[in-house]
């Protein structure tokens, strides 16, 4: 048993190793957010549903801190039967500065034809955004998402009754995916590249840990019609958070061997090892496990 411990601590050390190494020649200006609410803490009711949300950021030729956010939204929950569901919202926060201002902006937003078109902050029943049309977004007010805290920005589909309520069902079924796009600014003069951007939004993601206050959510998923593992319907849906993953870009077919474990594995082995370090430690505190 023990063997098996410290084997188990190398592996993960060693998969940490290899994230980290390999940061630097990683595209920083793209990441993925999953959201796996199977793993206990991040989710209010641990469903299974799951869900994925592409963050791709690039400079605004022509103005020195404007930029655009391209965001996927992936419902990667089986499309019937346990642990699937209907994806029908999705928000998140703005990075901050030390002093509690807004170190970034969003500016506008464009549903393109993801259907993701009604937008929380303003107005309780929602403010109604038309295919293809941007809205300005740069006075909106916090959106309620309990049992998270007010985000900066929450869209849906469908319901009138905010993010973090309602019986609207309409959304996206798993194996699904849609996106649609963001304006926003800098207002700190420290950030002035696209990669600088994308570091400020994937530390404000990855600032919650599994078993922390509702309160500390950055980012999250509203799934309804949602499946139990027993298969029996969950009434109120569920609400769940991700953390964030820096993606390596796809660069076609290559010769080179694969390694051990795919690369979204192996950074989701790095990214929720803290919360199986903190297992083996409580372990070794109640004596289960010495050396």
């Amino acid at each position: 048993m023990r063997a098996t411990v410290k084997n188990t601590l190398l592996l993960l050390g060693g998969v940490a190793g290899l994230v980290a190494a390999g940061a630097p020649a990683m595209a920083k200006t793209s990441f993925d957010v999953i959201f796996d609410s199977g793993i206990a803490g991040t989710s209010y009711f641990n469903t299974g549903v799951k869900g994925k949300m592409t963050f791709d950021f690039r400079k605004d030729p022509g103005n020195g801190n404007t930029y655009t956010l391209d965001l996927g939204v992936t419902n990667t929950s089986p499309a019937t039967g346990a642990s699937s569901g209907t994806l029908v919202g999705f928000a998140f926060n703005e990075p901050l500065r030390g002093n509690g201002s807004e170190a970034i902006s969003l500016l506008s937003y464009n549903p393109l034809a993801s259907g993701y078109g009604r937008v929380f902050g303003n107005s309780d029943r929602g403010i109604r955004v038309d295919p293809q049309e941007s809205l300005d977004i740069s006075g909106l007010r916090t959106a309620p998402y309990a049992p998270f805290s007010n985000f900066d920005f929450c869209a849906r589909m469908s319901s009138r009754s905010g993010c973090h309520g309602g019986s609207g069902s309409i959304g996206i079924a798993g194996g699904t995916s849609v996106k649609v796009q963001f304006s926003l600014k800098s207002n700190d003069v420290s950030i002035s590249t696209a990669d600088q951007v994308a570091e400020r939004f994937y530390s404000l993601f990855n600032s919650f840990e599994p078993g922390d206050s509702w309160s500390k959510a950055q980012i999250a998923l509203r799934f309804q019609n949602v499946k139990k593992p027993n298969g029996k319907t969950e009434s109120d849906g569920e609400k769940v958070t991700g953390a964030a993953f820096w993606r390596i870009p796809d660069e076609g077919p290559t010769n080179e061997v694969p390694g051990p474990l795919p690369v979204l594995g192996a950074a989701a082995a790095f990214g929720w090892s803290r919360k199986i370090r903190r297992r083996i430690q409580a372990a070794n505190h109640d004596g289960l496990f010495t050396p």
